[in-house]
């Protein structure tokens, strides 16, 4: 699209203004995520917000006054993408976005943020008062009336649906994010409007939609596999059936929610593999990507789990926010009972399952991971969210892929990211250990790079320092 090649040749821009001192990583291993090749005893010049050389090491002068990471025994990947989060609202963002890449995350696709506070910490990051990733910014969630969460664009009617785009698009949002409780008219309406302002639009599958009909209108991505267990059900024409009269009901919303509830069994049980791999066959061949979020996936089966609050990653985060994480105190938990507890748990199998089947069609996948939902930590969860991608059965490579290359392919910026090379933007982390031997080891991060800027051990180390004094 004209408009996101646009927001991405602004991404591309120096974000830190001023003279940085070069930056030289020496005698690294490189790992190419294209190939899975690995470049041992490399040197890379930095200078600027591009990687400028990369040479054999010794082959390579240093320049003087240069910053030099010594990269004997450590390997060198593209900067991360979170490809979901929720990170650019003010207070949020000085909280959440320096911790994002002390994790080496980037790069970040915000869902639902505000458009002022995105410029303000953009602004904050080019004149080196903060640390955060680049980042593109959706807007204003749009969502059915009455709108699920508050600040959202909810919309009644396929007129007030490509207004909403129109409005969206104006104030500068660089793809449109739809949501749960818009009607087909209207769905359909956002996504022809949004291709007419040269935008996609991505986020949830609305519950009175098909996934097959979210996939047909050009949907760019979906998240968290919304409707999936109800596509790949055998029983799906009467579970839709009945969750559309619910909706036409006298109490509309409350009573379709009543109805989600009781039909997570039913989708369990009615579960049909070759449904599925049909399905996985059609999206493969389209143009749709998926950002499955596992690990919030997980999280949101697991919320009645009491030894959630021992992880010790809580010091990252607030605890007036962390306590909005109890399911008591969030209203989209507070009626779950027991069962419902358990039917969620098996849900969550069903939907590591449906990922499984759609990774072996040839479906696109992207990582991301739904940052400020119940126990997503920044970065950290990233982490998580690539071995959930090994544990569907990818190869640590592939898994990688889908928070370095594939972003990039997504964005059509192949040229400018995605991978290490000459010429390429500066995102870089530099690991004490080969992640394409395991996985994990994306999280033992020596130093980022982050458009040229660097962090090296003792800044990341206090980046997370005052992170912490931050959350207390």
């Amino acid at each position: 699209m004209r408009r996101v090649a646009g927001v991405l040749a602004n991404l591309m821009v120096a974000a830190v203004l001023g003279a940085q001192a070069p930056v030289v990583i020496t005698n690294a291993s490189i790992v190419d995520v294209e190939t899975g090749r690995v470049r041992e005893g490399q040197s890379i010049r930095v200078e600027g917000t591009r990687i400028r050389e990369i040479a054999p090491a010794g082959r390579m002068r240093v320049p003087p006054g240069a910053r030099v990471v010594d990269g004997t025994g450590r390997f060198v990947i593209p900067g991360l993408w979170d490809m979901h989060v929720h990170a650019t609202g003010f207070g949020i963002d000085r909280l959440f976005q320096p911790v994002l890449v002390a994790n080496g995350v980037t790069g970040m696709r915000e869902m639902w943020g505000q458009l002022v506070a995105a410029d303000s910490m953009r602004a904050a990051i080019a004149r080196g008062d903060a640390v955060g990733p680049r980042a593109v910014v959706a807007g204003h969630i749009l969502d059915g009336a009455p709108a699920i969460w508050p600040g959202s664009l909810g919309v009644k009617g396929a007129d007030a649906a490509r207004r909403a785009v129109d409005s969206l698009a104006k104030a500068g949002a660089a793809f449109i994010k739809v949501y749960s409780r818009l009607s087909e008219d209207e769905f359909r309406a956002a996504g022809e409007q949004a291709k007419k302002n040269g935008l996609h639009f991505a986020g949830h599958v609305p519950s009175q939609v098909t996934v097959d009909e979210a996939v047909s209108q050009g949907m760019r991505t979906i998240e968290h596999l919304q409707q999936f267990t109800t596509a790949c059900s055998s029983r799906e024409s009467e579970l839709r059936q009945q969750y559309r009269d619910a909706v036409a009901s006298a109490k509309g919303w409350d009573s379709a929610a009543v109805v989600g509830r009781a039909q997570l069994n039913v989708q369990v049980e009615s579960f049909d593999p070759a449904r599925c791999a049909a399905l996985a066959q059609r999206i493969a061949k389209s143009e749709t990507w998926l950002v499955p979020t596992f690990t919030v996936l997980r999280s949101v089966a697991y919320l009645d789990d009491s030894t959630l609050k021992q992880d010790p990653r809580l010091t990252y985060i607030p605890k007036f926010f962390s306590a909005s994480w109890d399911p008591r105190q969030d209203f989209r938990f507070r009626a779950v009972t027991a069962q419902g507890w358990a039917d969620r748990k098996r849900i969550h199998a069903r939907q590591l399952e449906i990922g499984r089947v759609m990774f072996r069609a040839g479906v696109k996948f992207l990582a991301g991971t739904d940052l400020s939902n119940p126990w997503i930590f920044p970065g950290f969860s990233l982490h998580d969210e690539l071995a959930n991608f090994v544990a569907i059965g990818m190869t640590p490579l592939q898994a990688l892929q889908t928070a370095t290359l594939n972003p990039a392919r997504f964005y059509a910026a192949v040229d400018s990211m995605g991978t290490v090379g000459v010429n390429k933007v500066a995102d870089l982390v530099v690991l004490d250990a080969n992640p394409l031997a395991d996985i994990r080891n994306v999280s033992r991060i020596h130093a980022v790079i982050a458009n040229g800027r660097l962090i090296d051990a003792a800044q990341r180390a206090a980046l997370l320092k005052d992170a912490e004094a931050r959350a207390r």
